[in-house]
């Protein structure tokens, strides 16, 4: 099952820049090239919807896609391969921090994660402020395909073991095979349908 409907709503600098929407909203956050475009792409089924490309922290801005007219996801900036120097502090308290905080359309993080990395600092803080702000969190590994099914499911336990959250609650997906989106689906509806 997929997203069929998707289009841009609104590419935002800051808050002035936010969409003008009444949908609940899902941010997706993660470490540059953990997948997060991809992710994305396979959700609504399209090539080409968020942006993916071999350079790392291409995405400057929180992008917004409204999605079947009932969701709206909002692609943030990937942390940890700053363009230009290490920014991510400024990215985070100009962009990030303030859309947490204020937007009240924004029900879940979507935190993407490399199944073949320990979730870094970035990745623990992003869950953390998460939680602080009251907001649910799916914990998404991309790249299960680069695994061998014992091998995935070790990671995952080290994964969920560094989030402290049981590893049941953890979704692997493969961009490449197009796997893991269904439950990723359920659990963004069934977060936004209960708020």
């Amino acid at each position: 099952m997929n997203f069929h409907d998707a289009e841009l709503l609104a590419t935002a600098a800051n808050r002035t820049q936010w969409p003008d929407s009444t949908l609940p909203e899902v941010m997706f956050a993660g470490r540059s090239n953990a997948g997060k475009s991809t992710l994305i792409n396979t959700l609504v089924n399209r090539k080409k919807l968020a942006y993916t490309g071999k350079t790392p922290g291409k995405t400057r801005l929180l992008n917004f896609f409204e999605v079947d007219h009932r969701i709206v996801f909002c692609d943030s900036p990937g942390y940890g391969y700053a363009i230009g120097g290490d920014d991510t502090a400024e990215v985070f308290s100009t962009l990030i921090d303030p859309y947490m905080t204020e937007r009240e359309q924004l029900k879940a993080l979507v935190l993407v994660l490399d199944i073949r990395r320990t979730p870094s600092e970035d990745d623990l803080t992003m869950m953390e402020y998460a939680r602080a702000n009251h907001l649910k969190v799916i914990p998404v590994c991309m790249k299960a395909d680069k695994l061998s099914r014992g091998a995935g499911i070790s990671a995952m336990a080290k994964i969920a073991k560094a989030l402290d959250v049981p590893a049941a609650s953890i979704y692997p997906v493969s961009g490449t095979k197009k796997t893991g989106t269904d439950a990723v689906f359920q659990a963004i509806e069934s977060i936004c349908e209960a708020m």
